[in-house]
């Protein structure tokens, strides 16, 4: 059953800021728009082509006497080529948030078109001294590393995407409280659908500073299951730690940890700025071998959305270096340890104005690249074909 709760929400603010003065209240209008067009050559996961990629973002936020109502709006049209073709689908093309609220809905189908459009964003917030509520669907990450965040209960961002700019939103009710300087105490309520059905998840969380680290965990139900994580970041001289483990119910019953490590630098190369990202993740939800590859793919934590990658054991390195005050450099490798597959990701991206950019990307697979239908992937990241792209975004 579809809920229209973003929209009556939007109703009812509008009608609350046409009858309150224009002083008690703010207004800010933004958007970003998304042409992508990438290539793919044929392997045994489907024929090659061209893909292409349109996304616009409309993005009000207006307040009226301390109650914040934030949007964002947008459409996602997808041209596949003919009989289809491999894609990473870049760009924010699909939604991991669960559409709860019923804000996600198709304009046109067919089969090499997909024209969708939703509400990533609708929520209203209040904010009051060092507490705030917001309700809807709204952002929320509680990620300690960059890249591998095993322990991000919210719709974690895909580790090789190349366009990270908005995270998508989930359906909670969020209250947040500060009770000093440096620590921060929080409550979610989220409701999420699934191909379970609908599943509902109560999370605390709570972080402070202990000399120069901030550390933390959060526990509670997470879609109907116990769950509880910690974290940790600090530094040791100019380089950051990361760390987050948890700690879930596996299918079986049983406890399974996710956990990843990783640290991060800024250095100087050539006068310009290089900075070098590496992490490690040990995921107990994932494959301890090629050949249960599938049998991940088809469990409920993935088909969920919680799960970046497949394997049980992954690395993910990234360098990007300044290379002009407009261009940039960079280069990430995804590995998995478990069957020792990599995905290569080279890409240059281009400062074209203040508000516009150009990038051109590529991803690479490397290992055993068999697919079968009985016995499924030699590797995870092997059969992945040679992709490449084009990009251009705007924000205005």
């Amino acid at each position: 059953m579809r809920r229209p709760l973003a929209p009556a929400a939007l109703a009812c603010f509008l009608a609350l800021a046409t009858a309150v003065p224009v002083r008690a209240q703010t207004w800010d209008l933004s958007a970003y728009a998304l042409g992508l067009a990438a290539r793919a050559d044929a392997s045994e996961l489907g024929p090659g082509g061209t893909t292409l990629v349109g996304r616009f973002r409309f993005m009000p936020v207006a307040t009226v006497h301390g109650v914040t109502l934030d949007v964002a709006y947008e459409h996602v049209l997808t041209r596949n080529p003919e009989g289809g073709a491999f894609s990473l689908t870049p760009g924010g093309a699909e939604t991991r948030g669960g559409d709860w609220m019923g804000a996600d809905w198709d304009v046109r189908t067919t089969t090499r078109t997909a024209w969708r459009h939703r509400l990533d964003r609708a929520s209203l917030s209040w904010e009051s001294g060092r507490s705030s509520v917001t309700v809807g669907r709204q952002p929320i990450s509680w990620a300690t590393t960059l890249f591998l965040t095993p322990a991000d209960p919210f719709a974690p961002f895909d580790p090789s995407d190349s366009f990270r700019e908005y995270r998508a939103g989930v359906d909670a009710v969020r209250v947040r409280l500060s009770p000093g300087p440096f620590s921060e105490v929080e409550a979610v309520v989220r409701a999420a659908e699934t191909p379970d059905g609908t599943r509902y998840s109560a999370l605390a969380r709570a972080q402070t500073s202990v000399g120069a680290w901030a550390v933390g965990a959060w526990g509670g139900s997470l879609h109907g299951e116990a769950a509880g994580a910690v974290f940790a970041t600090g530094a040791v001289g100019a380089t950051a730690l990361r760390s987050e483990a948890s700690l879930r119910r596996g299918e079986d019953g049983g406890a399974v940890l996710r956990a990843a490590l990783g640290a991060d630098r800024r250095l100087s190369a050539g006068g310009r700025d290089l900075f070098l990202v590496g992490e490690a993740q040990f995921d107990g939800f994932g494959a301890g071998r090629a050949s249960r590859l599938l049998d991940v793919a088809r469990s409920r934590p993935f088909r969920r959305g919680e799960l970046q990658t497949l394997g049980r054991w992954t690395a993910a390195a990234q360098a990007s270096w300044q290379a002009h005050p407009l261009v940039s450099l960079d280069a990430m490798v995804l590995a998995s340890l478990t069957d020792g597959s990599a995905l290569l990701a080279p890409g240059v991206t281009w400062s074209a104005s203040g508000a516009a950019s150009v990038r051109l990307g590529a991803y690479l697979g490397r290992g055993a690249d068999g697919v079968d239908p009985v016995r499924g992937l030699a590797s995870e990241y092997g059969p992945i074909p040679f992709f490449a792209y084009a990009a251009v975004s705007w924000f205005f």
